[in-house]
């Protein structure tokens, strides 16, 4: 497994004060999502599936161990990025500091503030609700397929009633990501983050 991060650039209003307060220097990490251990740490951390993500791909230890180092580099930040629309962005950032690390949703669209969700921390922005990320993952993407929007974004949705198609949903966003045994990550996903769908 092949893991070369890009380029540096800051976004603008997105602030650390990890020696002074100035906008955070993240890198491009885009590269990290046609690697199926991306997506087994993803869904084992940020979406709480663990130890069943590791069964659900078909990945090595060491394949797994690497793309934590790559993910948890505290020299670089990696960044992962979201087309919301023409301007607009979603960046997904590993907030790799020391004592006070984190994931960190950045929203960052041209003359208006940078909302931040903080998975870890105070939300900054507003969580999301089953039809906004399902409208947010079908928008046009040349970059993305639906299922990496839709699990990238998972873990910005708030707790509420979900509708009875839910896990077809999630089960085929999975499938589409690479998970081969999806049945207890699929249960984990419905069940960790305390949601609950009309029908089950």
């Amino acid at each position: 497994m092949s893991l070369i991060i890009g380029p540096a650039f800051t976004i603008p209003g997105y602030l650390t004060t990890v020696l002074a307060e100035c906008e955070a220097m993240v890198y491009d990490a885009d590269v990290v999502v046609g690697h199926p251990a991306f997506w087994c740490c993803y869904v084992e951390g940020p979406l709480n599936a663990f130890p069943e993500s590791q069964a659900a791909f078909e990945v090595s230890t060491d394949e797994r161990e690497a793309m934590w180092a790559f993910l948890f580099d505290r020299d670089r930040w990696p960044a992962v990025s979201v087309r919301l629309d023409a301007e607009a962005w979603l960046r997904i950032v590993f907030r790799n500091v020391e004592g006070d690390g984190g994931l960190d949703f950045v929203e960052e669209r041209p003359g208006q503030p940078t909302k931040v969700f903080d998975l870890y921390g105070d939300a900054g922005c507003s969580t999301l609700t089953w039809a906004e990320l399902k409208g947010m993952a079908d928008l046009p993407d040349d970059r993305l397929t639906w299922a990496q929007r839709l699990i990238l974004m998972l873990p910005m949705l708030e707790e509420q009633e979900l509708p009875a198609d839910v896990g077809e949903v999630l089960d085929r966003a999975l499938a589409e990501i690479g998970a081969v045994n999806r049945p207890a990550v699929l249960e984990i996903l419905l069940d960790s983050l305390g949601w609950a769908s009309d029908e089950r």
